[in-house]
């Protein structure tokens, strides 16, 4: 098992795999320019606010935590009700603040 060795292709055919020539992405475009100008607009489109959103989300989470700290202080001085309604909105709103940029790469996509 160890001691043997086995051929399973060339070291040319492993490079050549999954490679699309020039010419195929040619004749693939020309056949279908519609769906390609789609795709291309939209990498666009989020490439141009991909910047903002990575910005959103990096600030997202001091943001996050700050609001939570001021929450447990809050359960801490016997505001229960408040402190639970801001934990719940600021864990929500940290999620949905993190799947921002799939849920709108995906929207652009269906458009």
């Amino acid at each position: 098992m160890w001691g043997k060795v086995q051929t399973v292709g060339t070291i040319s055919e492993f490079m050549n795999v999954g490679t699309v020539t020039p010419f195929q992405t040619l004749i693939d475009w020309a056949l279908h320019p519609v769906e390609h100008a789609k795709e291309t607009g939209t990498n666009v489109a989020y490439d141009t606010i991909e910047p903002f959103l990575d910005v959103l989300t990096v600030l997202s989470y001091p943001i996050a935590s700050v609001i939570m700290s001021i929450a447990g202080l809050l359960y801490i001085m016997n505001f229960k009700e408040k402190s639970v309604s801001w934990m719940t909105k600021t864990t929500i709103a940290y999620v949905l603040i993190q799947l921002l940029p799939s849920l709108i790469k995906s929207a652009l996509q269906l458009i």
